[in-house]
Formats: C-alpha cells, sequence, structure tokens
C-alpha cells in the first residue's frame, strides 16, 4: 500500500498516481471536512488484494485520474495557480461534481 500524508503530499505526487483506480481513505473521513483533506492521509492499492480490503474497510476520495485531471485543468486554465488554488479546485469539485476552471 502507498501512504500520502496530506493534501501536499497528495500534490506533489499527482503526476505518479495510476492511471485507473482510487484514493482511499479512512472510514472516519470527512469529504465535507476541508481539514480532512487537507491533513488526513490517502492511500493507493498495490495488489488486487490490498484493493478489496480498501473496498470493505475503507472510504474513497476520488479516483486518482479524476485528482489528476482536477490539477491539470485548473493549471491549464490558470498556469501560475498555487497550492492554496489547486486545493479549492479540488474542493469545488468535490462539492459541486464538476471543474473549477
Amino acid at each position: 500500500m502507498i501512504i500520502i500524508s496530506g493534501f501536499d503530499d497528495l500534490l506533489s505526487k499527482y503526476k505518479q498516481l495510476p492511471d485507473v483506480g482510487w484514493l482511499y481513505v479512512e472510514g472516519d473521513f470527512d469529504l465535507e471536512s476541508k481539514d480532512d483533506v487537507l491533513n488526513g492521509k490517502f492511500y493507493i492499492a498495490e495488489n488486487e488484494d490490498e484493493e478489496m480490503d480498501f473496498e470493505e474497510n475503507y472510504g474513497t476520495f476520488l479516483e486518482a485520474p479524476i485528482f489528476k485531471a482536477i490539477v491539470e485543468n485548473k493549471l491549464e486554465h490558470h498556469p501560475k495557480s498555487n497550492k492554496d488554488d489547486l486545493f479549492d479546485a479540488t474542493i469545488y469539485y468535490l462539492e459541486n461534481d464538476d471543474f473549477l476552471d
């Protein structure tokens, strides 16, 4: 399993995220909590057994390619976007199921 600690770490690794699969979170992770998104742990399964365990025992954050697309879309429209802008774009997606250009 790959563990990513917090949004900053997730953002720094977005280009290495898998092309398929989910970013998993612990069961008490609140998708509506900016603090949880900023400071929570994100997990990526490295094999089918881990994937099955995560599906049964963890929650989901976003699909890895969706998170990559959120970041890339924001940077495409606003190349000078900083971490806060990318965080806001992620929160916007979670709330609206749509990209923030």
